[in-house]
């Protein structure tokens, strides 16, 4: 033991305390104790300062001083690896850091981060972050956010954020966000929302929203919002609401609507509304359009605006058809001021029929369209 200390004192520490290194059997080749520059082999080092190029294993005790140049490559160890760039195997005890961009498998007890890319395979119990993007598999314990894109597969106890685009298999436990485009698989214990598109399959607990479209499968606890479109298939407890087109198997427990178009199976626990309504739509209580197309079940009422149009079959306790109606309308009460069809119900007005044949029981019919 007495050896031991006299070889630490005499030659390890002072290495560590003067930034020198002895290298064997080389100054650039084998073991390495100390700050080396240039290495290839094993290096044990306290800390880094102003490091060039690493390959092979590479043990700092401490984090690294002014490292932001150094390239490493092959397995980082220690308390904290730092470096500019990182190819290879990382783990840190706290965490592992690059300036530029971290490649590989990545392991920190509490965060990994790079001011560029994460690549590969990122773990961290705290966050993982990068100011450009993070790719590969990633699972983090709180966060992971990106300054750029996050691709591939994406675990977060917390939030997945990204500052341009999310795609690829996303599972946050609280919330997954974009400022520009969501893609792929979505799962958010709360929320996820971006700022232009979601395509692909997207689940939040309460709801989900998009700055433009959203296209593809979407189911949330609350609501699913569009600025312009919404495609495909959705289903919301309360609430599917879209800018300008609500396109596709549309199910909202209580109402759905759209600035321009609702089309194809639209239903609704209370209401539906838009200016235009195409295809089957069953309603709890109302639908209303300026225009509408199709089959359209209400146990309320179906409206049709002044000088609007209903075309097809409309079944409900009260069809209030302010313009043109042509098809069949079964209601207790059908109103029509432009009749071509049939209107069946215990009382039936036509505006524009014959004084004689504007208010009738049972049935009111017209084909001129007159």
């Amino acid at each position: 033991m007495k050896i031991i200390r006299t070889l630490w004192g005499v030659f390890i520490l002072p290495i560590f305390l003067f930034a020198q290194s002895v290298n064997i059997p080389t100054s650039h080749f084998g073991i390495s104790l100390g700050n080396s520059k240039n290495f290839t082999g094993i290096r044990i080092n306290w800390s880094d300062h102003q490091v060039e190029k690493i390959t092979g294993l590479n043990f700092t005790l401490w984090r690294a001083h002014d490292n932001k140049m150094a390239v490493v490559k092959g397995i980082s160890l220690g308390s904290m690896p730092e470096a500019g760039q990182m190819f290879g195997v990382q783990a840190g005890l706290l965490g592992v850091s690059a300036k530029n961009k971290i490649a590989g498998l990545n392991a920190g007890l509490l965060g990994v981060g790079a001011g560029n890319d994460v690549l590969g395979i990122n773990l961290a119990g705290l966050g993982i972050g990068s100011g450009k993007s993070v790719a590969g598999f990633s699972l983090a314990g709180i966060g992971l956010a990106s300054g750029g894109s996050v691709r591939g597969i994406s675990f977060a106890g917390l939030g997945i954020g990204a500052g341009h685009s999310l795609s690829g298999l996303n599972i946050a436990g609280l919330a997954a966000g974009a400022g520009e485009n969501i893609k792929g698989i979505t799962i958010a214990g709360i929320g996820a929302g971006c700022g232009k598109n979601i395509i692909g399959l997207t689940i939040a607990g309460l709801g989900l929203g998009a700055g433009e479209s959203v296209t593809g499968i979407s189911l949330a606890g609350f609501g699913v919002g569009a600025g312009k479109n919404i495609t495909g298939l959705q289903v919301a407890l309360i609430g599917l609401g879209a800018g300008k087109h609500l396109h596709g198997i549309n199910i909202a427990g209580f109402g759905l609507g759209a600035g321009e178009e609702v089309a194809w199976l639209n239903l609704a626990g209370f209401a539906v509304g838009s200016k235009s309504i195409k295809g089957l739509t069953i309603a709890g209580f109302g639908a209303g359009a300026e225009k509408i197309k199709g089959l359209t079940f209400a146990t309320g009422t179906i409206k049709i605006k002044n000088n609007g149009a209903y075309q097809g079959v409309a079944v409900s306790a009260f069809n209030n058809i302010k313009g043109d109606q042509t098809g069949l309308s079964l209601g207790i009460v059908n109103v029509a001021y432009r009749l071509h069809g049939v209107q069946i119900g215990l009382l039936n007005y036509v505006k524009e029929n014959p004084v004689l044949f504007r208010f009738m029981p049972l049935i009111n019919f017209n084909f001129s369209g007159n």
